[in-house]
């Protein structure tokens, strides 16, 4: 199938690698571009640090250094990896949603948590006993699709993604009826609207599941 990855860097370029060894064409054109801020640890160390993005990782630069020693709670195993990579050392993986992570969390007793997240966050009910501090390390601007391009399928790797997508695609004429898409969640498939000729989520949130249900496309 002829394929546009439309996630960030570096993550688009790895995905399209995976989509070529499983012998897709793979057509890279990110509608997202993310920029590091500054920001500062707390003065008061937390008990444990949560992570829900590997662009958070690659974004928190020297200042995590005083974290990494802490207990890491990232959202799930693609991140954790991405942490594992940038040096952090007690790292736990979740079941793959913030809410998950949380709701884990809490039934561990109360807890003091800084959140290193960008600048859109997923919304999220913190439990009782979790006290959440966050900074914002990074931010995630939106690009234009520059012009349609022919494809089979896309892939959307986030509900922000996916509506812009979506209104890119309307915008220049587009026909939702004629590409199929193939979603990291069910969240991030709703986000792209009705029309299109098919759509799919992943069971689960990573590329891993997301590849599968292409293989099962064919």
């Amino acid at each position: 199938m002829r394929l546009l990855v439309v996630r960030p860097e570096p993550g688009a370029a790895a995905t399209a690698a995976k989509l070529r060894a499983l012998g897709h064409e793979a057509i890279v054109v990110p509608l997202l571009a993310t920029e590091a801020l500054d920001w500062t640890p707390p003065a008061a160390l937390p008990d444990g640090v949560i992570i829900t993005s590997a662009a958070a990782v690659r974004h928190a630069g020297p200042a995590a250094a005083a974290l990494q020693h802490l207990p890491l709670f990232c959202v799930g195993e693609a991140t954790a990896r991405a942490a594992r990579d940038a040096g952090w050392r007690a790292v736990a993986a979740g079941p793959g949603t913030l809410q998950g992570l949380l709701d884990q969390l809490a039934a561990r007793g109360p807890q003091r948590l800084l959140h290193l997240a960008g600048e859109d966050r997923t919304a999220a009910a913190v439990p009782d006993g979790l006290a959440i501090e966050t900074r914002i390390l990074y931010r995630a601007r939106l690009l234009p699709l520059p012009m349609l391009v022919p494809v089979d399928g896309i892939l959307l790797h986030s509900p922000r993604t996916a509506r812009h997508l979506a209104a890119e695609w309307d915008r220049l004429g587009g026909r939702r009826r004629d590409v199929a898409l193939f979603a990291i969640s069910p969240l991030a498939l709703a986000a792209a609207g009705p029309g299109w000729r098919a759509g799919e989520a992943a069971p689960s949130p990573d590329d891993a599941a997301l590849l599968a249900i292409l293989a099962k496309a064919g």
